[in-house]
């Protein structure tokens, strides 16, 4: 029980550091504890990112870095990203180079989930300005 509370409590920080890059001093603490226990680093790894942690975290990661954007736009970018890759992680894209839950092109198999769905955010928000315009784009042409 302590393993996995600490585990968590390690992974919670992880995401909070997306969230909040000051606590990262926290963070620099709670990963220099976990070297100390093989145990920790084993459920660190063992987090599923699932669809809906995916979504969640891309909910948090819009209320913390693009406060102008809204709820509205969340609801676009959950259908964006619902059409480009039912928030799947692992989705490949056959005809493509594009990868990961934004259908990035170029990006790595082995991209953690948070990392693709911050690289997505900051492409939309750099070609599009928000993602209601990005999935505007969508339904006129079938990508974004």
């Amino acid at each position: 029980m302590k393993t996995k509370l600490a585990a968590l409590f390690s992974w919670a920080l992880t995401l909070s550091s997306a969230l909040f890059p000051s606590q990262s001093y926290a963070i620099a603490v709670a990963d220099r504890l976990s070297e100390k226990d093989e145990s920790v680093k084993k459920h660190r790894k063992e987090i599923l990112w699932t669809k809906s942690l995916s979504k969640s975290y891309a909910k948090a990661l819009i209320s913390a870095q693009y406060e102008t954007w809204g709820a509205s736009e969340f609801r676009a970018l959950k259908k964006l990203w619902g059409k480009e890759s039912a928030w799947d992680h692992t989705a490949d894209n056959p005809k493509s180079t594009a990868f990961g839950i934004p259908q990035i092109l170029g990006m790595k198999p082995n991209t953690p989930a948070p990392e693709q769905i911050a690289r997505g955010l900051e492409y939309i928000q750099h070609r599009y300005g928000k993602p209601s315009v990005a999935w505007a784009h969508w339904r006129k042409h079938g990508w974004y």
